[in-house]
């Protein structure tokens, strides 16, 4: 009989990121096909003005959670009373999502020439409405640590979205009006496979909750990061509102189309970051408990992390316009390769920004976390008013990049570092390492492909000779989530 040994936290971490690797990679790759047919089958004009009104949508959404999201997973993962808060978490977003659909519901009726300009703004509001409330179940999920239950609830929902979008490109109805429909549908279904997974979980039945006392506790506790919620909304999609307001729907098109790529090359932090913030938050329930075990655990996995993290973005530079050109037509690959450019370093800082928010969270810092974003999105918005009218779309990359290197630099600062702590040095020399490789690949002269291989060989020799990663690590690694899975 096999037994498990070593490490039992060691072996969870390793188990979590496993678990989520296969929930985030189902949710990635099914949401890149979809992204990647409705970038290359719709027109420019229809695609920019899609993302444009999403990027509405979203903001307006993630402004009415009143920052509520995320002390939800920080109470459920702190073990607090599951039922309640996720019954109080229901019911503030089936209200948000009622209020939101009204509000767009009195623009379609009193603003006809508004509507005309923006058809969509309605049936996409309707949408994220339904999005935000079969995300109250994501994230209670996530809270308890049930990445599987997320890992089956992210393929059903992807399965019937693909399965609707190529249904529509097969009979050739394939129309913007008719995507947003296959989104709303797959919404629906994403709320009821989540509804029936958390209450599996509990095993009890969850029911929007008003109870007026917890319900000003949690709004109160939750105000702090409204400020965090509300400007971080502003840093993600301010450059997209404005190219659409200030330049035209093809601009919004390109420069949607090269920052979600940018976001698709962030996979490695979107299988870490949450597994990260449930982690943390078990961790500093007692600070006094942490010792150096802990910090080496995550120091390690966070090397790991950056060593391939800095890996797509290098692929990408070193292949971009032929590969983009080639899939999409010619459409966004030349047009967009110094945004890219731009927008790839923003990568591991990015992963570095996303630790120390983690870090500062669970230490209760809020206000700290408060003022760096409001500073940050103010400086963002200021760049991109000033940037975008003159580079257009590179001034959007450009203001991200400023914003993101600003950001960093205020986290160190003020983010407490005692209970743990990165190494930054090794971080610094991962970025240099990155930037090392694709120098030598962009130079060699030599054709994209075995350039793109030049600079991954040269990214993983540095990496080994420069300790960010070893044979002992990886070993280490493999082993446990070996016995983990026994």
């Amino acid at each position: 009989m096999n037994k498990t040994t070593g490490n039992p936290g060691k072996q969870k971490l390793v188990r979590d990121i496993s678990a989520n690797t296969v929930q985030t990679l189902i949710t990635q790759v099914f949401g890149f096909v979809i992204f990647y047919i409705t970038s290359k089958y719709l027109s420019k004009d229809e695609f920019g003005e899609f993302n444009w009104a999403i990027a509405i949508g979203s903001t307006i959404i993630a402004t009415a959670s009143l920052g509520l999201d995320l002390v939800f997973v920080k109470r459920v993962a702190s073990g607090q009373n599951v039922m309640l808060i996720s019954g109080i978490h229901f019911f503030h977003t089936v209200i948000v999502g009622i209020v939101v659909c009204m509000g767009a519901f009195v623009i379609k009726l009193f603003l006809p020439v508004f509507n005309g300009l923006h058809p969509l703004i309605f049936l996409i509001f309707i949408n994220l409405a339904l999005a935000n409330i079969a995300n109250s179940f994501k994230l209670c999920l996530n809270g308890l640590e049930s990445y599987r239950q997320l890992a089956l609830m992210a393929l059903f929902a992807n399965i019937v979205k693909i399965g609707m979008i190529l249904f529509l490109f097969v009979i050739q109805r394939f129309t913007v009006f008719n995507v947003v429909l296959a989104y709303m549908f797959t919404s629906l279904v994403e709320f009821i496979i989540g509804y029936y997974l958390v209450n599996k979980s509990i095993t009890a039945i969850v029911k929007p909750v008003l109870n007026f006392g917890e319900y000003k506790y949690f709004i109160l506790e939750s105000l702090p990061q409204l400020g965090v919620v509300v400007f971080d909304s502003a840093l993600a999609r301010i450059d997209w509102i404005l190219l659409g307001i200030i330049s035209t729907s093809a601009a919004t098109a390109e420069y949607s189309f090269v920052y979600k790529i940018f976001e698709y090359s962030k996979f490695p932090l979107m299988i870490v970051a949450p597994v990260l913030l449930t982690r943390f938050s078990k961790m500093f329930v007692d600070p006094a408990s942490i010792d150096d075990r802990n910090r080496s655990e995550i120091n390690m996995f966070f090397r790991l992390e950056m060593f391939i993290i800095t890996l797509i973005p290098i692929v990408l530079i070193t292949l971009w316009t032929p590969l983009m050109d080639f899939i999409t037509d010619n459409k966004y690959g030349g047009v967009n390769e110094i945004n890219y450019w731009i927008l790839a370093p923003c990568v591991p800082l990015v992963c570095i920004v996303n630790f120390l928010w983690t870090l500062g969270f669970v230490q209760g810092q809020l206000k700290a976390i408060m003022f760096i974003t409001i500073a940050v999105s103010l400086f963002n918005i200021l760049c991109n008013s000033m940037l975008i009218p003159v580079y257009g779309q590179m001034g959007a990359s450009l203001s991200y990049l400023a914003s993101t290197v600003l950001q960093l630099v205020l986290y160190l600062v003020f983010v407490r570092q005692v209970e743990m702590k990165l190494n930054y040095v090794k971080l610094l020399v991962a970025m240099l390492n990155m930037a090392v490789a694709v120098a030598i690949a962009k130079f060699s002269g030599t054709h994209v492909v075995i350039s793109c291989l030049i600079a991954v060989a040269i990214h993983i020799v540095l990496g080994f000779a420069t300790q960010q990663v070893n044979y002992k690590q990886l070993r280490e690694v493999i082993g446990k989530k070996q016995a983990a899975n026994r």
